[in-house]
């Protein structure tokens, strides 16, 4: 900063008269460093008349050592001796050094006496403070030390009104009417900064895409990218409904909140059926939203809700009306078989050859089946197992001859013929009875055992 601006600003505000007012002090060793010290007490004017008292006083010292150094030039014409011309010398030297020092002191009051006169020609402008003011200084004073000081002055009153305004059309216009002034940078970056804020405060996603087609280059592009995102979801997530988020999903595919957004429909499609919990409503919504991911526990759901009066009624006709309605289900497995039971149950009470024989006739397709046959062939062998005589044996084997107890029968005969003659003279034990092709069939429990273990 120049001295005229550090003095410039070192100003105060008393009045022009007060400080023109005043009596210069005595000159004291250094006038320079005295007139300062005026200054900064406001007296400008005391400090001019120090000053130019002590110019007075150093022109009157020059111009004394000048007569005094035409005296001694005149005295060279009568010197006599080589000692007289010495002390001329001497003495000239003296003078030239005394002329030095008075023009270097001549010197620094002029620059403090042109600065301090700069200075109080300038205050009553500053006093003025106004466009006008200093405008009208810069023509009158072209070459002052506060030029630079009073452009700068200019420069911040052309500026002030429209950052006081500070909106985007003050700034705009302010660029327009001074685009040489300094502060058009930082009035381009308020002007930015306004005229984000106006869309800004628009508070909608239609703004803040309007703002970046706009000013795709902006300082705020980021910054309005980052609301925009937020602003497309907000009201969305407000609504809080499937529409809603059908919806933002619809118009805003890209937005970083789209998985939000859709995990969050899926939850609201979905509660109102488990709400419900029906078998309509599961169906419903499996038909409309059959890739839902709670379409596993909607399925899962309906099955239960479909099988759920069929078990509580555990009747042949509900299982058979179940499989009807719904073969598909997860349960037809288990519908199935308890329909095998009941339907199997009731021949099992009886426990006779007939009554296994009408369940195979009229149910040939019945899982129980096979035990039925395996009972048939107990309850035939029985009656002749439990006579155990030969006769009986040889009746039953000839009687039922596909029986898979005719082994058992044969085996038992043999037992009650006991080991042959040759086998008895050769202590040898009788020949195990060779197995019929493809081996017995495992006996089946009996009745009882099969009520007891179902």
């Amino acid at each position: 900063m120049t001295r005229a601006r550090k003095t410039f600003w070192a100003l105060t505000s008393i009045a022009l008269l007060t400080l023109l007012a005043g009596v210069p002090p005595q000159l004291g060793a250094d006038p320079v460093q005295d007139a300062e010290k005026l200054q900064e007490e406001g007296n400008y004017q005391g400090a001019y008349d120090l000053l130019k008292g002590a110019k007075a006083e150093l022109d009157g010292k020059l111009k004394d050592n000048k007569s005094r150094m035409r005296a001694q030039i005149s005295a060279l014409g009568s010197v006599k001796s080589t000692e007289d011309m010495e002390k001329i010398k001497a003495k000239n030297d003296e003078l030239l050094a005394e002329r030095k020092k008075l023009k270097e002191e001549q010197g620094k009051v002029e620059g403090a006496l042109t600065e301090i006169a700069a200075t109080i020609d300038f205050l009553p402008y500053k006093e003025r403070d106004t466009l006008e003011a200093y405008e009208e200084f810069l023509v009158k004073y072209p070459d002052s030390p506060f030029v630079s000081v009073a452009q700068e002055r200019i420069d911040d009153l052309q500026y002030e009104p429209y950052k006081e305004t500070a909106t985007a059309e003050a700034y705009q216009e302010f660029i327009a009417r001074y685009p040489e002034n300094p502060h058009v940078p930082e009035a381009q970056a308020l002007l930015s900064d306004a005229i984000f804020e106006a869309y800004k405060n628009k508070g909608t996603a239609e703004a803040m895409e309007e703002y970046l087609r706009e000013y795709p280059d902006s300082t705020h592009a980021a910054e309005a990218q980052v609301l925009l995102v937020a602003l497309q979801y907000e009201p969305y997530k407000e609504m809080d409904s499937a529409e809603g988020y059908e919806e933002f999903l619809t118009r805003y595919p890209e937005n970083p909140n789209a998985e939000e957004a859709q995990i969050r429909m899926e939850e609201l499609q979905y509660a109102p059926y488990r709400e419900q919990d029906t078998i309509e409503g599961y169906a419903e919504f499996l038909d409309r939203y059959p890739e839902s991911p709670f379409s596993g526990e909607a399925r899962g759901r309906l099955a239960d809700l479909q099988y759920a009066p069929y078990k509580e009624r555990d009747t042949v006709e509900g299982y058979d009306e179940f499989l009807t309605l719904y073969p598909d289900s997860t349960y037809a497995e288990e519908a199935r078989g308890r329909m095998d039971d009941l339907q199997f149950e009731p021949f099992q009470e009886v426990n006779t050859v007939e009554g296994y024989e009408d369940f195979i006739a009229t149910y040939p397709e019945n899982s129980h089946v096979e035990e039925a046959g395996y009972l048939i062939e107990d309850l035939e062998y029985a009656p002749f197992e439990e006579e155990g005589t030969k006769e009986a044996l040889e009746n039953f084997i000839e009687s039922f001859p596909t029986n898979r107890h005719v082994q058992d029968a044969r085996s038992a005969l043999e037992a009650l013929e006991g080991p042959s003659e040759e086998q008895a003279a050769e202590g040898e034990p009788a020949p195990e009875p060779e197995e019929e092709e493809g081996g017995a069939p495992e006996e089946q429990p009996s009745s009882g055992e099969e009520d007891s273990a179902q």
